[in-house]
């Protein structure tokens, strides 16, 4: 009996030998992430960086020294841009467009009726007619540019400075021609001094286009002349029919032999009244 006992507690011994055999070659496979010395080293520079550039956002130092090439490059490139963006492009106190939209703003809002009163009280009755008729002519002849009483004032003024009204006439008869958004005369285009002009007629003919980069050539004709025009296939302009009255938009207009032409291009509009 008592072999019986030795022998099992022999093979209790080997079992637990056994399991414990097993446990000790458990191996944890996890593995731990150490910075390296360089590591540590950046990662302190580019935090102190940040404090310093921080600090000089805050205005309390100057430009930080110690960065890195790439915190370098990130600094100039944004201190380029603040640069940038406090200068005008167009370097002046001034742009044209603005003096353009400000000559408009003050034809358009009212401001010109004080100064047609200043300019028009100078004149004599009779020649306030006379400058009232002319306005009125100049207004229904070129549409959609300056109003009648911004007329009279340019006329009055022009007289006032000296000049008789025939040329004073004719001197706001161009500028109004020139005026954006102002509907020329086809007999008048080149006397614009701009390249862009907006044109009212009627198609009156239509031919096959020369060459595959022209979608539409033709004629357009009002009650002053008759001007050929050219649609480039580019600018993808709506299709003109023979007959109709348009309304072309911004329309580049140059010589055609001894002859005015117009181009509708990619800033063109065509407008069907």
């Amino acid at each position: 009996m008592s072999s019986k006992i030795s022998g099992s507690e022999e093979g209790s011994d080997a079992s637990e030998r056994t399991a414990d055999s097993e446990v000790r070659w458990e191996v944890d496979e996890r593995v731990e992430m150490r910075a390296t010395v360089a590591l540590e080293v950046q990662a302190t520079i580019d935090s102190d960086v940040i404090e310093a550039a921080a600090a000089v956002e805050r205005d309390e130092r100057e430009r930080p020294f110690g960065m890195t090439l790439e915190a370098q490059e990130r600094w100039e490139a944004r201190e380029l841009e603040v640069r940038k963006t406090r200068e005008r492009s167009d370097r002046s106190q001034t742009s044209k467009r603005e003096a353009v939209c400000r000559g408009m703003s003050v034809t358009q809002c009212g401001r010109d009726d004080v100064e047609r009163a200043d300019q028009m009280a100078a004149l004599d009755e009779e020649t306030r007619v006379a400058v009232e008729t002319q306005a009125a002519r100049i207004a229904e002849r070129v549409r959609g540019g300056m109003a009648q009483s911004g007329i009279e004032v340019r006329i009055a003024s022009r007289m006032n400075a000296g000049a008789d009204l025939q040329t004073a006439v004719l001197d706001t008869l161009e500028e109004v021609n020139a005026t954006p958004g102002a509907i020329v005369p086809l007999d008048e285009i080149e006397t614009v001094g701009r390249s862009e002009v907006d044109i009212e007629g009627r198609v009156k003919t239509l031919w096959t286009p020369s060459h595959p980069s022209i979608a539409q050539v033709g004629l357009i004709e009002d009650e002053t002349g008759t001007v050929k025009f050219t649609s480039w296939a580019k600018s993808n302009q709506p299709w003109l029919a023979e007959g109709e009255i348009v309304r072309l938009r911004n329309v580049a207009w140059n010589w055609y032999g001894e002859r005015v032409s117009v181009a509708l291009t990619g800033w063109s509009a065509v407008v069907f009244p």
